[in-house]
């Protein structure tokens, strides 16, 4: 670390420590904390994040989304195949599709 000309390092203070608006804005904080309304957490309430973990719902959502977006791939993947033996071009089905014939002709050509 580089120090001042003519000031010791250890007597050096943060540019920040002594500004006057960061000063002013930490008083109006300490001031508005102090001013707070304690609020008392509500006992008969149950906590909602504790809810979840003991019901298992959010892990249930997750497992049935990650199956129905596996049942949606395969399904993709099966139209796909499906509009190719129909006869339909690479450039046809990704106009549908809504991706590039490249990608679909990278991913689902023998």
């Amino acid at each position: 670390m580089l120090a001042l000309v003519g000031t010791p390092m250890d007597d050096r203070r943060p540019w920040w420590a002594d500004d006057p608006d960061i000063a002013a804005r930490r008083r109006r904080v300490v001031e508005e904390l102090e001013r707070a309304e304690r609020v008392p957490i509500e006992p008969d309430k149950p906590d909602p994040v504790l809810a979840d973990i003991l019901s298992g719902a959010s892990v249930r959502e997750l497992s049935a989304a990650r199956d129905d977006l596996a049942r949606a791939r395969a399904r993709y993947t099966d139209a796909v195949r499906g509009a190719r033996a129909a006869g339909l071009s690479w450039g046809e089905i990704g106009r549908i599709v809504g991706v590039s014939k490249q990608q679909l002709h990278r991913r689902f050509a023998p």
